[in-house]
């Protein structure tokens, strides 16, 4: 049989979004909202449940048994146009942009885009968390070094506090040892003159 195509005309979608049949769009939304929904949620949160796809056949959804006995030929009765045994995208090439657009897609393509959005949104989020993550880094880092100036701050403020006890010491030494040369110079002064006295006398 003939692959089934896309039943969107080219342009009926945003350039950026390439057609794509109900299942696989339906597929790839839930696998980005599954992404997301780890990336925002902690771990052991339950699984996300997948997001049902509207169907695009008029009968899907419609039990035989509950339909009416009138209507049920009409459901089974193949559209006009359409032959027996012809694929839907044969069909929809023949019947050209008419069937198309009787698709509903809005909903497929405004989920789609709701969920680019919290996508977007989503990594702007952790971009965030990791400027934070980054600052409060940065913060820890300056307050290492503030500790770290302190504490040699708190070191040099002691060793100040010794070298001017040290110099205290030795100006009190120098003190005593001017007061002792002086004494001395005094006494050898005494020792002289008592010399010379005592040599005049005899």
């Amino acid at each position: 049989g003939e692959a089934p195509t896309s039943l969107l005309p080219p342009g009926f979608l945003s350039p950026r979004i390439r057609p794509l049949s109900p299942r696989a769009l339906g597929a790839e939304i839930n696998v980005i909202a599954s992404s997301l929904y780890r990336l925002l949620h902690p771990a052991g949160t339950p699984p996300l449940l997948p997001i049902s796809t509207p169907s695009t056949s008029r009968r899907a959804g419609i039990p035989e048994v509950n339909t009416p006995p009138q209507n049920r030929p009409l459901l089974a009765t193949p559209r006009p146009g359409c032959e027996v045994g012809e694929s839907s995208a044969a069909a929809a090439r023949r019947q050209g942009p008419a069937m198309a657009h009787g698709v509903d897609c809005s909903y497929m393509e405004t989920r789609l885009q709701d969920t680019e959005r919290r996508m977007m949104a989503a990594l702007e989020l952790v971009n965030r968390r990791k400027d934070r993550a980054a600052v409060r880094a940065e913060i820890e880092v300056l307050r290492n070094e503030r500790l770290a100036y302190e504490q040699e701050g708190i070191q040099t403020r002691k060793a100040l506090a010794r070298s001017e006890a040290h110099c205290r010491a030795l100006e009190a030494r120098v003190a005593v040892l001017e007061t002792r040369a002086r004494r001395l110079e005094w006494q050898r002064q005494a020792a002289d003159d008592f010399a010379v006295e005592h040599i005049m006398r005899t």
